[in-house]
């Protein structure tokens, strides 16, 4: 190893608090506490990363706090609840970025939201993101929370700019720098790039991207677009919202697993179980221009990197379809 890769991984454990390991979850580690930010309506890598989720979840590596949609579809809030029930999880609370409707198509969402049981009727009758979020992190310990956004920024950017309330007496942005350990994105492309979940609300991700106060991972378009998961569901039960999902989507055929990739890293990457799938990019800013393009500057005071692919795509994808493949106990019997 040269001295500057040296270097670089001294100060990735430093930064980290941990030592990059090859080994597995140890059953002594706590489960992450996570919030879950996505746009689950347009591509179906959102379901399957909820899939991913649970099956963490059910592992003991994470705790679901909270799950945020940035989407506008009237049914994106019930077919996230509905997968969210047949993992035995329904009581998860489900917020939404209130507003006019969106105009983006969903395959899957009301056919899921009606073939499967649930509580939560529309998009509407679910929480404020931006008030929930400030609940939940108000009431987690101190830098103990990772977010990991896989859809638009438009929560991430309210949050910030949210004022103090009954649940905090703390400004948006403060209660996320003194609550929150690491923001996981999907989103950008590097070295540079115009990707959708950035340019779709480019006010709100450089907002959010620029006034972020702790540290962000970025895994960008480059890094789930060759990680291919999902014909394998078919093995799966026929009455499963997240199979019903892929099948209404393209038939059950792969799909890029963009967001998938970032979850992975957001329950396992802090603790460095990943140091054998993806490097780590040099510390910089990315920096979000006008049009939602984005592109990377090198700085050594800056709290922004990237993944940059090491693991052939093909393995990655086998770890994600397998966490993907399970069924709750519940459902086996």
């Amino acid at each position: 190893m040269t001295s500057k890769l040296l270097l670089h991984a001294a100060w990735f454990a430093c930064v980290w608090g941990v030592v990059a390991s090859p080994v597995g979850w140890a059953a002594d580690k706590e489960p992450v506490r996570l919030i879950f930010d996505t746009d689950l309506e347009s591509d179906v890598d959102d379901a399957g990363t909820v899939a991913l989720l649970h099956a963490l979840a059910d592992r003991g590596e994470v705790k679901l706090l909270a799950m945020g949609i940035s989407a506008r579809h009237p049914f994106s809030g019930p077919c996230l609840d509905a997968i969210n029930t047949y993992y035995g999880r329904g009581d998860i609370p489900i917020g939404v970025v209130k507003g006019a409707t969106g105009d983006n198509k969903s395959k899957y969402a009301q056919r899921v939201a009606e073939e499967f049981p649930h509580d939560l009727k529309s998009s509407e009758d679910a929480h404020d993101a931006t008030k929930l979020y400030r609940r939940v992190l108000a009431a987690q310990p101190d830098g103990s929370v990772v977010m990991v956004s896989v859809g638009f920024l438009t929560n991430l950017a309210n949050l910030l700019q949210s004022p103090a309330d009954a649940h905090s007496r703390l400004s948006g942005k403060e209660l996320v720098r003194r609550k929150v350990k690491v923001w996981v994105c999907m989103g950008g492309a590097f070295p540079k790039g115009r990707e959708w979940n950035v340019f779709r609300d480019a006010k709100a991700s450089r907002q959010a991207i620029d006034r972020w106060p702790t540290r962000i991972v970025f895994s960008g378009f480059e890094i789930g677009k060759r990680v291919m998961t999902g014909a394998r569901l078919v093995k799966l039960p026929k009455q499963h919202p997240v199979r019903r999902s892929y099948e209404l989507y393209n038939g059950l055929k792969n799909r890029e697993s963009w967001d998938q990739t970032a979850a992975l890293y957001a329950v396992r990457g802090i603790h460095g179980e990943l140091a054998g799938f993806w490097d780590m990019s040099e510390p910089g800013r990315m920096r979000v221009l006008e049009d939602g393009s984005n592109d990377w500057q090198p700085q050594t005071d800056r709290n922004h990197v990237y993944l940059i692919e090491k693991l052939p795509p093909a393995k990655v994808a086998a770890t994600i379809e397998d966490l993907m493949l399970h069924v709750p106990a519940a459902k086996k019997r």
